[in-house]
């Protein structure tokens, strides 16, 4: 298979295929794709525009449109979920390696585009435009997790690209996925409370049953051969990306192309506190400062290979999962491989992330 990074850095000959979903955000998503067709033309790149499809069918779209169509240059326009999407797509047809994938993100998190120092707002959509002109691309590594039943079953293989979860962190998305289906039926509503304050109300919500009901679990963690135990977890989490939840760095010694990917337990809240004042990527404190007044926090482990066997000692049901912020499969047993350098990302020459 071919170094992504070795892929021309020049517009491609045939069309870039731009996917976005027209209908989210009430409709408004349409005249922010239409600005960005017009800046596309504007810039001379011809172009094709494909909306998402419902049912997980997206994922399809984009591999035929690889594979029978003979796109090499795509361009995802959304969220998290529709990098998830189009991604997905890419690594999954018969030549990942040839496929470059742009970004201009529109979602509230932009882990992905935050990773590579691209904005989300939509003042930055002609420069995010230039950035797919220049053509500069920087590899991914992509994350494979299956999951199994207690008889050792498979129940499910996925890829992931942001991060897993498990825990706390898991059952905050739900409640947001859940409260933004019903906001969504509420026409005055749904323009008043959306995107970063429903989850502000999940994570809330969330954190205040967790500290009521004191929900723990354990974890076996297997790192390329290494055993690790950790016990009174909250929250177990996977990073894939520089960037975690919009805010919060996993590890600022990481890359987005080291064949390795993030793993980070949390023992409640006074971790959760610990990290989020450390690793928040606008506030510049050191560990030892935090270490002198008493506030300490797990250590994290990074690999090619785990294995995540969840015990729940304190947990009479399984415990919520997430994949790149959508609900994920719910078992024990887990193991995430690492696909080094699959996927290749168009971004700036001398990306920062913001």
């Amino acid at each position: 298979m071919s170094d992504p990074s070795s892929i021309p850095p020049t517009v491609p000959e045939r069309p870039l295929l731009l996917v976005g979903n027209p209908t989210s955000h009430s409709g408004k998503a349409a005249r922010r794709i239409q600005i960005a067709r017009d800046l596309l033309d504007r810039k001379g790149i011809p172009h094709l525009f494909h909306p998402t499809l419902p049912g997980g069918r997206t994922v399809n779209m984009v591999r035929d449109a690889i594979d029978e169509e003979g796109f090499r240059t795509l361009v995802y326009m959304g969220g998290d979920g529709t990098f998830y999407e189009v991604a997905t797509g890419i690594v999954t047809s018969h030549c990942p390696g040839c496929v470059r994938m742009g970004m201009l993100p529109s979602g509230t998190a932009n882990d992905q585009g935050k990773s590579f120092g691209i904005s989300s707002d939509e003042e930055a959509l002609p420069q995010n435009i230039d950035i797919i002109l220049k053509g500069h691309t920087t590899p991914l590594d992509v994350g494979q997790v299956t999951a199994f039943d207690d008889s050792g079953a498979v129940l499910s293989t996925d890829y992931f690209f942001d991060s897993l979860g498990w825990g706390l962190s898991a059952a905050i998305l739900a409640v947001r996925n859940k409260d933004k289906e019903t906001v969504e039926r509420l026409p005055v509503i749904r323009d008043m409370y959306r995107d970063q304050a429903v989850y502000v109300r999940a994570a809330i919500q969330e954190f205040a049953m967790n500290w009521l009901t004191g929900d723990r679990f354990s974890a076996e963690i297997e790192v390329d051969g290494v055993t690790h135990f950790c016990d009174h977890l909250s929250d177990l989490i996977i990073s894939n990306t520089l960037i975690y939840a919009g805010e919060w760095i996993v590890d600022p010694d990481a890359s987005a192309s080291d064949g390795m990917v993030e793993i980070a337990p949390f023992r409640g809240l006074r971790d959760w506190t610990s990290k989020i004042i450390l690793r928040h990527r606008k506030v510049p404190v050191r560990e030892e400062m935090l270490n002198r007044i008493g506030i300490s926090h797990a250590p994290h482990f990074k690999g090619a290979h785990a294995r995540i066997q969840i015990l729940r000692p304190q947990v009479d049901r399984r415990l919520p999962a997430q994949r790149d912020g959508e609900e994920f499969v719910l078992a024990d047993h887990y193991t995430i491989d690492v696909l080094p350098r699959l996927l290749s990302l168009i971004v700036p020459k001398n990306f920062q992330w913001v």
